[in-house]
């Protein structure tokens, strides 16, 4: 008998991860803030509560997936939140991007109700959500992992084992400040081949085929290109994960000399297009150099 499971946060990649666990056939309760990714979710055949609480409460296992630390709080702690209602033999699986710290505080007040927990940040942004094809990190207990691991195959298709708990978001923040990074310096060489009289998309074409192409590449030069812009993943939410990445390197005497001046890149994006998508990274520069780039 399948294992009745619940998620919290049902937003760009909540939602479609939530139908991947509906449609692999496991029984789905839901929580969220907002009216219309519930109605949707239900409509999948999930079945709604009020409560993080009432939601442990229901099911085996719970998953979450939450946009900043500060949603961390409001969904775990409090009268009616998931330790509040935790018990023995329950299992929480995070989702979210947010400290190692964080995760190991929440599964410390976990334990002490006799719950488990894994962080298991994803990637592969909202195609690989509704695609099923989720990147994901798991950090915790190497039992744990194992029992978890045959509910999150439902939307992950890369599920690896790091190690203790916070292991798996320190993974995920090595590849988000390599974001930053990379699309900072994208941004300099699209803008580079305009100024330069190349076309960007064939300069893409070949660098793609070279050794300085990175998987960033693909995500943005069509967002560029085609002036798409919308958040697939927002400046924001990069800069709080950079931001998250230097708060450890620092707590760990780690100096990131790059990723400090990719973070300054990504900040001054933020200012002005922090809602936008991490592929306007490129707009300020466009700005100071007077070039906009278009598909030719």
């Amino acid at each position: 008998m399948k294992k009745k499971v619940g998620f919290v946060g049902l937003g760009t990649m909540g939602l479609p991860m939530t139908k991947h666990l509906i449609d692999a056939g496991y029984e789905t309760y839901v929580v969220s803030r907002s009216r219309g990714p519930i109605e949707a979710a239900v409509s999948f055949g999930a079945h709604e509560v009020n409560t993080p609480r009432q939601l442990i409460e229901q099911v085996d296992v719970v998953m979450t997936c939450l946009p900043v630390p500060e949603s961390i709080v409001e969904v775990y702690e409090g009268d009616n939140g998931l330790i509040a209602g935790a018990s023995i033999g329950k299992i929480v699986i995070d989702h979210s991007t947010v400290s190692p710290e964080t995760n190991v505080s929440v599964s410390r007040l976990l334990a002490e109700k006799g719950a488990m927990f894994l962080d298991a940040p994803v990637s592969g942004g909202p195609m690989g959500a509704q695609a099923g094809t989720l990147t994901i990190m798991c950090g915790g207990e190497q039992e744990i992992f194992e029992r978890a691991k045959p509910i999150i195959k439902a939307f992950g298709e890369y599920i690896v084992y790091v190690g203790p708990t916070g292991s798996g978001t320190v993974v995920k923040l090595l590849n988000n400040m390599l974001i930053g990074v990379h699309q900072a310096a994208l941004a300099e060489c699209y803008v580079m081949a305009e100024k330069a009289g190349v076309d960007p998309a064939i300069a893409y074409d070949l660098i793609k085929r070279s050794a300085g192409f990175s998987k960033s590449m693909d995500w943005s030069v069509d967002a560029i290109l085609d002036r798409a812009f919308e958040p697939r993943f927002s400046i924001n939410l990069l800069h709080k994960d950079i931001r998250l990445a230097l708060d450890l390197a620092e707590q760990i005497d780690m100096p990131l000399d790059l990723v400090k001046l990719g973070e300054q890149k990504v900040a001054e994006a933020k200012e002005k297009y922090g809602n936008k998508d991490v592929s306007a990274i490129v707009r300020p520069l466009e700005e100071k150099t007077g070039i906009t780039l278009k598909r030719k």
